[in-house]
């Protein structure tokens, strides 16, 4: 499956390997964009880590290679291992905007898989089971959060968005206990406050729900269902639409169980309050 074998091959590579805070930042990087990584230079993945260039150098030598270029020659024979001639992102000719329509097609490719599916469902089965469900997002996670926050409640589910400052956070995440569920979406970076309030939420007898881009999370110990979903753009930022559409089928999920009950009454309140300027 696409970028998952340089992950997978990461995990084996540093496999007892103490790394230091700047060179795990280093690896997440080619774990997380292995396409990116495949082609990058010492200083373009220094720029994405938000480490310096010697600090790229080091990291490579601590996976076993003399430098940099020595390591890219590895993870570019892994990435193209790992997809075929018409999964190939055009990133000369075509121009950036279809560069990222093509890399967004394989990322919706690559979240597609019988395992997550199967957690995706039964992500859906615990908000559905859940008296409270709270979701936790940081940075650009927050977009996706808001989604599943607001189509699960016009749904008739009573899930709340936890999106702004850690003491608002730990607020909602304070109130979970057994049959109450936390969706984790994770984008990127992590926060100590996400690691701590997730681990929290799980020693309360919450289910904790994860979705990440990294296999290798620290997230995935205190969860019950995991979902891993790429986010590799054509620059520097992530792209979110493999995101979206876990959460999207996650909606649709619940929507499925709702029967039409809930959002009607919804979409009958708007009309009594004569709030849409669309009606026949």
């Amino acid at each position: 499956m696409y970028g998952l074998s340089i992950d997978v091959w990461l995990a084996d590579r540093t496999n007892g390997t103490t790394l230091g805070g700047q060179a795990e930042r280093v690896v997440q990087v080619l774990a997380r964009a292995p396409q990116f990584a495949s082609y990058a230079s010492a200083r373009e993945v220094a720029e994405r880590a938000g480490v310096n260039v010697s600090t790229v150098v080091r990291s490579a030598q601590q996976l076993g290679f003399e430098g940099w270029p020595d390591l890219r020659q590895k993870l570019r024979a892994l990435y193209l291992g790992s997809v075929t001639a018409g999964d190939m992102v055009a990133t000369d000719d075509a121009g950036a905007a279809t560069a990222m329509l093509q890399q967004d097609a394989a990322n919706l490719a690559a979240v597609t898989t019988t395992e997550n599916v199967e957690q995706i469902r039964a992500i859906g089965a615990a908000i559905r089971a859940a008296r409270y469900t709270v979701v936790l997002a940081t940075g650009t996670g927050t977009g996706p959060a808001h989604i599943l926050g607001y189509v699960a409640g016009i749904h008739g589910y009573d899930v709340h968005t936890a999106v702004g400052p850690p003491t608002e956070q730990a607020l909602h995440v304070s109130r979970l206990g057994p049959g109450d569920c936390l969706v984790v979406i994770n984008v990127w970076r992590l926060t100590r406050t996400m690691r701590a309030l997730t681990r929290m939420a799980h020693e309360q007898g919450a289910t904790v729900a994860v979705l990440t881009d990294l296999r290798s999370s620290p997230l995935a110990a205190s969860s019950d269902h995991f979902v891993l979903v790429p986010i590799e753009g054509v620059d520097r930022t992530p792209s979110l639409t493999a995101m979206v559409a876990a959460i999207q089928a996650i909606l649709a999920d619940l929507a499925e169980q709702d029967g039409g009950g809930a959002s009607g009454r919804v979409e009958q309140a708007w009309n009594d309050l004569d709030i849409m300027d669309d009606q026949a």
